[in-house]
């Protein structure tokens, strides 16, 4: 076949080629110079909720608003294309760097969905094995009741203690508990319990005042009684009703809990060495008159 005769062979295999890049590569809605693709229109679709596809499938009028909306959405965003560094320096400058803070995020982001956490189980077991009071010791708990002589910030304090401090010599003498709550105690919520909390307290306890576990956990056996002591409510004379001891919670109660612990220690490890890979390297090239200059205005006086 001479070279024409090829030639003219393949003119119309060239055409039908030109004619298909053209069709798949045009966009699908063109607006005031803003256009929009087919596959970018696919990936706005699909992002639209289920009731929003079939509304735009079924209604003409309901396509075209969420086509405009898409559309609006688009032009506006291409505003910030018209930013320079030049005119608007500050406007730029805060657009890019939010831009560059998004596409960071999403990078890690991305890393952190696609990090592979390795199976926990068999070492979930063996830290529960060595590390026992870490992960399953329940410490001491108490109980207890008290009477309060209240005495909020801006009272006489010292006009209120001499008071607890007699009921607590008549307590040591005899005085019956339920009795002192019922005559002085000025806490209404425990008042016709006896003065009893029913509810057991660890030492760190974070809704108690400090100084009234320190009294509840100072007293040496069920029944006795602590000083007189200070908190922020006032005066409380404590009694120890009962003690909860400390125990090791069983392993299968607290697998899932060790497991999900180690995940989110190896997540936090990751995300630790993930960052590390862009750290400065040692082939790191600083400009030290532009960082003088730069720096320069916010020299202490102590380094200028």
């Amino acid at each position: 076949m001479s070279y024409w005769k090829r030639k003219t062979f393949f003119l119309p295999f060239i055409a039908v080629s030109l004619w298909c890049q053209a069709t798949f590569a045009a966009p699908v809605i063109e607006d005031q110079g803003v256009s929009m693709s087919r596959e970018e229109l696919e990936q706005v679709v699909d992002g639209w909720p289920d009731n929003m596809k079939q509304a735009a499938a079924d209604d003409v009028g309901d396509r075209l608003e969420m086509l405009n909306q898409a559309m609006t959405n688009k032009k506006i965003a291409m505003e910030a294309d018209k930013l320079s560094p030049e005119t608007d320096p500050e406007a730029y400058w805060k657009y890019y760097f939010m831009i560059q803070q998004a596409r960071q995020k999403y990078v890690f982001d991305r890393y952190m969905e696609e990090l592979e956490v390795p199976d926990m189980a068999a070492l979930a077991e063996e830290t529960y094995n060595t590390q026992r009071d870490k992960y399953a010791l329940v410490e001491e708990t108490r109980m207890g009741s008290h009477i309060l002589f209240a005495c909020p910030p801006g009272c006489p304090r010292d006009q209120v203690r001499p008071l607890a401090e007699d009921v607590l010599v008549k307590l040591s003498q005899g005085a019956k508990f339920e009795d002192m709550v019922a005559q002085y105690s000025q806490d209404e919520g425990t008042k016709q319990k006896g003065g009893r909390l029913t509810f057991f307290m660890s030492r760190g306890e974070p809704q108690i005042s400090p100084p009234y576990l320190a009294g509840l956990f100072e007293i040496d056996e069920v029944g006795g009684y602590s000083t007189v002591v200070e908190t922020q409510f006032g005066f409380h004379i404590i009694r120890l009703d009962e003690i909860q001891d400390p125990y090791y919670r069983p392993y299968e109660e607290i697998r899932e809990e060790i497991i999900s612990r180690l995940e989110g220690e190896y997540r936090e490890l990751s995300a630790k060495e993930f960052r590390s890979r862009y750290r400065l390297s040692d082939d790191v090239r600083i400009d030290g008159q532009a960082m003088e200059e730069i720096l320069g205005p916010y020299k202490t006086q102590d380094a200028q």
